[in-house]
């Protein structure tokens, strides 16, 4: 678990990082972020040298555009368009459902009434945590929607494809895929340039190697050791850590809602991990696993009309 607890911590910490620097244009700051990242990342590879396919370069840089591009950017570019922020963070709130559903369809993922409820519970506490907001934002609101997808589709590439490419190497060519659409972007729009000074820097410090590098490659890490759906769950503490993270930086006192978010929010996450009994019950979880990975290998090539890549076999299923 203390991966788990690293990656909430670390994922909530990039909104704080991102409030010392509100009044920069989101296209810069997410270019010179990940430009940043990927220097550092550049200079490891450097001394590392890993050894990587085309198929796992080609992986990782699809992989690196769903969870950061189409994610942060569907995140920020709403934002600049006027969507309620409140509002966002209940359609992202959606990945956990989305990405659940998604293994119930190919995977035949079984679903336990108590982690349901928990999947249920988990949406009341991003609701309770960003309080009352009024659903406005009109097509702004679609950027949120496609930051959902992002993330969702990430999740899910990533239990389809299962890579076998150690988590700093794939984390590196995400970075570097993701730094150079982002850098395209900010030039395009005019907001490469942005002032650098010392609140700046300790930003850029905190964005990069505390949420960018410590989130991301937390998120990697609980993704490849708890599945896609157990680690998609963990966000629904991501909101109400936000507010204790915002207390603890900005002395803003969370709410009576956001305390009891976090509250309802830690329940949801405890209904969803909750493991299976163990004796009769397992070993038939175990026999139907092996349908399960039978169905979800096969409607996967179907669809994607090619076989699973590099051989590493059908994605594993989770039980819900």
């Amino acid at each position: 678990m203390a991966w788990a607890a690293a990656f909430v911590v670390c994922w909530s910490s990039g909104f704080v990082g991102a409030a010392f620097v509100e009044e920069l244009p989101s296209a810069g700051l997410l270019a010179w972020r990940y430009l940043i990242t990927a220097a550092l990342f550049l200079a490891l590879f450097g001394v590392l040298r890993p050894r990587l396919s085309r198929l796992e370069v080609g992986q990782q840089s699809v992989l690196g555009i769903l969870g950061h591009v189409l994610f942060l950017g569907g995140v920020f570019a709403a934002a600049a368009a006027g969507a309620n922020a409140g509002v966002t963070a209940l359609i992202c709130a959606l990945q956990p459902m989305v990405v659940a559903c998604a293994g119930r369809v190919v995977w035949k993922d079984t679903f336990r009434p108590i982690q349901v409820v928990g999947l249920v519970l988990g949406l009341v506490a991003v609701a309770l945590s960003v309080g009352g907001s009024s659903v406005d934002g009109g097509a702004a609101n679609l950027l949120a929607v496609v930051s959902l997808l992002g993330l969702s589709a990430n999740a899910l590439l990533e239990r389809a494809w299962r890579p076998r490419t150690p988590v700093v190497t794939a984390l590196g060519v995400q970075i570097i895929a993701s730094a150079g659409v982002f850098t395209v972007v900010a030039i395009a729009l005019g907001d490469i340039m942005i002032p650098v000074d010392g609140r700046v820097a300790g930003a850029m410090a905190w964005l990069v190697l505390l949420s960018g590098v410590g989130g991301y490659a937390s998120y990697i890490v609980c993704l490849r050791r708890l599945g896609a759906s157990p680690t998609s769950a963990l966000l629904y503490l991501t909101p109400p850590v936000t507010t204790v993270w915002a207390w603890a930086m900005f002395a803003q006192r969370p709410g009576l809602g956001e305390l009891v978010g976090l509250a309802v929010g830690a329940v949801a996450v405890i209904l969803v991990l909750a493991p299976r009994a163990s004796g009769t019950g397992a070993a038939q979880a175990r026999a139907e696993q092996t349908g399960a990975d039978r169905i979800g290998s096969a409607r996967i090539a179907e669809w994607s009309q090619m076989p699973a890549p590099g051989g590493a076999g059908p994605g594993k299923r989770e039980r819900l």
